[in-house]
C-alpha cells in the first residue's frame, strides 16, 4: 500500500467495542493514537476534551507513558484542538503538547544524524547489518521522524559479526555500559552482568555514548542476534534474517532492514516479550499504546502474499502464539487494522495465554483486569502480585 493509502485507512480505524467505559483521559488517548484524525474521530476528540470530567492530569501522564505525547502534540497543532470551536473548550496548556512534539522532532534530529554515521561506519568495515524498530518505522511507516519517540538504535548483527561491529562502535566512542551520575561518561559493566547477558539473553549489552544534550543525554546502540528470547526456545538468528534484508534510506544513509514479513514477525516477538516480562510490568512500561499502532500500522502495508508468508513464517518458528498475541491485542484496540482471515489463521485453540504474564521469567501468573482497563492502570506493575492469583 501507499504511504497515502496505509494513513487513509489507519484513519478509519473504529474504536474498541469498550471504549465508552473507559475514563475520559483514557478514550481520548485512544482516539487520538492514530496518525490522522477523520471527521468523526476529530469531533469526537472535541467533544471528550470538553467534558469537566476529563483529567487532564491523569491525560498527560498516560500520553507520555504510552510514549504518544509527540503524536498528541502534532494533532494539537494540526487540527488546533487549543481553539474553542462551537461552543466546546480547546485543549488547556497547549504548549505542553505541542513542545513535546517540537522537542521531539529536535531530538530525533540529533539521533538521526548520529546514527547515519554509524550505518556509514558499519558499511565501511564491511558488517552486515539491518535496522529495527525505530527510524525504519519513522521514515518508512509514520513518515514523519517528530512523532515516534526513539530511544536507540536496535541493529540485527550476527553473533559471529559482533567483535567486528564491537570494534566499528568503540573507535566512535561507544562504550559497553551506564550512563554515570555526571552525565559526562559510561561506567562499564561489571563483569558478572556481561556474563548473564551473554550466556542468556539475544541482545548484547548496550553500547552507549554520552550525548552532552539535555534532550539526548546518552546515544545507544544495541545490537541484537535474535528476534527470539532464549528462553522462549525458538529462534530466528540474524544470519538467516540478513539473507533476507531488503535496501532503505534511513538517517539521510543507505542501509537494511528487514524484508517485511520478517519486520512484522519481529515487531510481535519485541511487543510480546515487554508486554509479558515481570522488569517491564513493574515499570509499567509492559503495555504502551505507541507498540500496539506501530503493529497496526505496519500491518496495513503487507499484501494479501505477503500475510500468506507471514502465516507460514510463524509456523516455521513456533510462533503463532506470539504473533497472535500482538496482532490480537492490536485489533482490540484498532478493530479492523488486522484482517479477519489472518486473526482467524493464526488463533490457537487454547487462547487462556492471551491474559497470562511472566512465563519467561518462571512466574506465569494471570491478570484480573481486562486488557483495556490494565492498560491504563498506573499501578499495575506495584499491584500485580497482589491483584493477579498464580496460573497453576
Amino acid at each position: 500500500m501507499t504511504e497515502e493509502s496505509v494513513k487513509r485507512s489507519a484513519s478509519t480505524w473504529s474504536e474498541p467495542s469498550e471504549a465508552s467505559e473507559l475514563p475520559p483521559f483514557a478514550r481520548l488517548l485512544l482516539v487520538m493514537a492514530r496518525l490522522r484524525l477523520d471527521a468523526d474521530h476529530l469531533a469526537l476528540v472535541r467533544s471528550l476534551a470538553a467534558r469537566d470530567d476529563l483529567d487532564w492530569g491523569a491525560f498527560l501522564d498516560a500520553a507520555a507513558r504510552h510514549k504518544l505525547l509527540p503524536l498528541v502534540g502534532r494533532h494539537v497543532h494540526t487540527y488546533r484542538l487549543d481553539r474553542a470551536v462551537e461552543g466546546t473548550k480547546g485543549f488547556p496548556y497547549p504548549w505542553v503538547f505541542t513542545t513535546g512534539h517540537v522537542g521531539n522532532r529536535q531530538r530525533n534530529q540529533a539521533l538521526h544524524d548520529e546514527f547515519g554515521l554509524v550505518f556509514r561506519e558499519l558499511a565501511d568495515a564491511g558488517v552486515p547489518y539491518a535496522v529495527r524498530k525505530g527510524f525504519s518505522l519513522a521514515e518508512d511507516v509514520y513518515h514523519d521522524i517528530s512523532v515516534r519517540r526513539i530511544s536507540d538504535l536496535d541493529l540485527l548483527v550476527d553473533r559471529a559479526d559482533a567483535p567486528a561491529a564491537r570494534d566499528v562502535l568503540t573507535r566512535m566512542g561507544y562504550v559497553q555500559g551506564n550512563l554515570a551520575a555526571d552525565g559526562d561518561r559510561i561506567e562499564p559493566f561489571k563483569r558478572e552482568t556481561q556474563l548473564f547477558w551473554r550466556l542468556n539473553l539475544s541482545n548484547q549489552l548496550p553500547y552507549l555514548k554520552p550525548g552532552n544534550r539535555p534532550d539526548v543525554p546518552e546515544y545507544n546502540v544495541d545490537l541484537c542476534h535474535d528476534i527470539f528470547q532464549r528462553k522462549s526456545g525458538r529462534s530466528a538468528g540474524a544470519a538467516e534474517l540478513l539473507r533476507r534484508r531488503v535496501p532503505a534510506v534511513l538517517c539521510g544513509t543507505d542501509t537494511w532492514v528487514a524484508a517485511p514479513v520478517d519486520a512484522l514477525l519481529d515487531l510481535c516477538s519485541h511487543l510480546h516479550k515487554e508486554a509479558t516480562s515481570l522488569r517491564f510490568i513493574e515499570d509499567s512500561v509492559d503495555l504502551q499504546i505507541s507498540k500496539f499502532l506501530d503493529v497496526g500500522l505496519f500491518a496495513a502495508r503487507l499484501t494479501g502474499a505477503e500475510w500468506g508468508d507471514f502465516t507460514d513464517c510463524t509456523k516455521q518458528y513456533d510462533a503463532t502464539e506470539i504473533a497472535y498475541y500482538a496482532l490480537h491485542h492490536t485489533d482490540v484496540l484498532y478493530p479492523g487494522a488486522i484482517p479477519a482471515e489472518v486473526l482467524d489463521g493464526l488463533r490457537p485453540e487454547d487462547t487462556g495465554y492471551l491474559d497470562q504474564y511472566g512465563t519467561l521469567d518462571g512466574q506465569t501468573a494471570r491478570w484480573s483486569l481486562p486488557f483495556l482497563e490494565r492498560l491504563f492502570d498506573s499501578r499495575r506493575g506495584r499491584d500485580s502480585a497482589q491483584s493477579n492469583v498464580p496460573h497453576a
